[in-house]
C-alpha cells in the first residue's frame, strides 16, 4: 500500500473513531436518566478507550470498538443512521426556539408601532402621497430601500369598471380603508385616503358617485412601515414605570379600544395624583410637569401639538364621558393607576379618553427602535435610543 493510500486510509480511521465518541456519550447524555449504571459506565469506558486509542495511534483497534460502540450507542438511542444529523439539527432548533420564546416572553420583546399615536417620537404606519418615484423605487432597488428605510412605493389602481361608493360604506381598520368598486376590494392605507385629521378627503381619490375605469390610478405614495421597538418586560418586575417612559400596556379592562390587544403610549400620571392640562402643559397636583425634560420638549418643541383636551364632541365619538375636558377639570388617579397618553396629542386615543391603565396591565418599557435603519418617518431619524 502506498504512503498516500495508507495516509488516506488512516485519517478515514480517525474520522470513524471520532464519530463514534460522539455517539457513545451523546447516547448516555440523552438517556442518563433511563439506563441503568452500568450502562452508563460501559458508555464512559468505551468512549475513553476509543480516546485511548486516538491517542496512542493504534487505529486498528480503535476502528474495532468505534464499531462496537455504535451498535451499543444505536442500542440505548437508537435513531436511523441517515436521520441522526437530522434529529440533531432537530433537537439544536427545538432548543434555541426555547430559549427565544423565553427571552420573548420574559425578557425583550419586540413591538410594531401601527398608528401615528406617538408621532413624531415613534412613526407608526404613514403614507407619503407628495413622494415623486424614481429609480430607487423599481426592482431590484426597491427592495433595498424597504430593508433599510421600511419605505414600499405603492400605486392602487382600480380592478374593475364602477362607481365609487358612499363614504359610509367603506370598511375602516386602525390604519387601512378597504373600499369596494365593481365588486372589487381596493385596499388603501389612510393617509393615501385622507389629507388630514378629521377625514378630508385626498385631492386624487374619487369623489363618492363618480365614476372609476378599470386600470384608473386611484392613489398612490410611499408607505413607510411603523417603527419596531424593542420593549424591556423584565424591569417592570423589580420597579414600577416613572413619569416619561414609553409603556407597552394590555388594554383588557380599558373601555373603547381593541381588547385582548396591547397599546404603547407615555407614562404622565402617577398613582395618587390629579392631572390636569392647561394652555398646553400638563399638570400633576396643580404643579407643572418639567421632569424629565422631556415633558418640556412636549410642549414647546414645534414637532409636537402640546397638551390638548379633547373637545366633547371627540369624546361623543366613544361614547365615553369627558375625563379632562377643560383646564378647570381634573382626573384623579387611584393608588395603583396610570395615566398614559400618545406624545401626538391631536391624535391620539388615550388616557384622556379612556381614563386610568391599571399596575397590571403594564407589560414593559420601550425603549430601542432597531428597524427601520434610517430615515424614520417623517424628520427622517436613524434606528437607536427612543425618549
Amino acid at each position: 500500500m502506498s504512503f498516500l493510500a495508507n495516509h488516506a486510509r488512516r485519517k478515514e480511521q480517525r474520522k470513524h473513531i471520532e464519530h463514534a465518541i460522539f455517539q457513545v456519550k451523546y447516547a448516555r447524555r440523552m438517556r442518563e436518566d433511563l439506563i441503568s449504571i452500568d450502562q452508563q459506565e460501559e458508555l464512559r469506558s468505551m468512549q475513553k478507550e476509543m480516546k485511548a486509542h486516538l491517542k496512542a495511534g493504534d487505529l486498528e483497534a480503535g476502528q474495532k470498538l468505534a464499531d462496537k460502540g455504535l451498535k451499543l450507542a444505536k442500542k440505548i438511542h437508537p435513531a436511523h443512521k441517515d436521520k441522526i444529523a437530522l434529529r440533531e439539527n432537530i433537537e439544536v432548533f427545538v432548543v434555541v426556539m426555547a430559549v427565544a420564546l423565553g427571552i420573548r416572553t420574559y425578557f425583550l420583546q419586540p413591538y410594531q408601532i401601527p398608528t401615528g399615536s406617538m408621532q413624531p417620537t415613534l412613526y407608526g404606519i404613514t403614507t407619503q402621497v407628495d413622494h415623486q418615484a424614481d429609480w430607487a423605487d423599481q426592482f431590484p432597488a426597491k427592495l433595498g430601500k424597504f430593508l433599510l428605510t421600511g419605505g414600499w412605493y405603492r400605486e392602487v389602481r382600480a380592478k374593475a369598471d364602477g362607481i365609487m361608493p358612499a363614504r359610509m360604506s367603506w370598511q375602516h381598520t386602525e390604519t387601512h380603508v378597504n373600499i369596494q368598486i365593481g365588486g372589487k376590494r381596493h385596499r388603501f392605507h389612510k393617509d393615501m385616503i385622507y389629507a388630514e385629521f378629521p377625514r378630508v378627503l385626498q385631492p386624487n381619490i374619487p369623489l363618492p358617485g363618480a365614476p372609476v375605469r378599470k386600470g384608473d390610478l386611484l392613489a398612490k405614495g410611499l408607505t413607510k412601515r411603523g417603527d419596531h421597538i424593542v420593549v424591556n418586560r423584565l424591569v417592570t418586575n423589580f420597579k414600577r414605570p416613572e413619569r416619561g417612559d414609553i409603556v407597552v400596556f394590555h388594554t383588557g379592562g380599558l373601555p373603547a379600544v381593541r381588547p385582548n390587544s396591547a397599546y404603547i403610549k407615555r407614562l404622565t400620571g402617577m398613582p395618587g395624583e390629579s392631572m390636569s392640562i392647561r394652555d398646553g402643559y400638563l399638570y400633576a397636583d396643580g404643579k407643572r410637569v418639567v421632569e424629565p425634560e422631556v415633558f418640556v420638549r412636549q410642549a414647546e418643541d414645534a414637532k409636537y401639538p402640546g397638551y390638548t383636551n379633547p373637545a366633547l364632541q371627540e369624546y361623543a365619538a366613544y361614547d365615553l364621558p369627558p375625563i379632562m375636558s377643560s383646564g378647570a377639570k381634573t382626573y384623579q388617579l387611584g393608588e395603583d393607576e396610570f395615566l398614559m397618553m400618545g406624545d401626538n396629542t391631536n391624535n391620539s386615543l388615550d388616557g384622556r379618553y379612556f381614563g386610568a391603565v391599571p399596575g397590571e396591565n403594564i407589560m414593559g418599557i420601550g425603549f430601542f427602535v432597531p428597524w427601520p435603519f434610517f430615515q424614520r418617518g417623517i424628520y427622517g431619524e436613524s434606528a437607536g435610543l427612543v425618549k
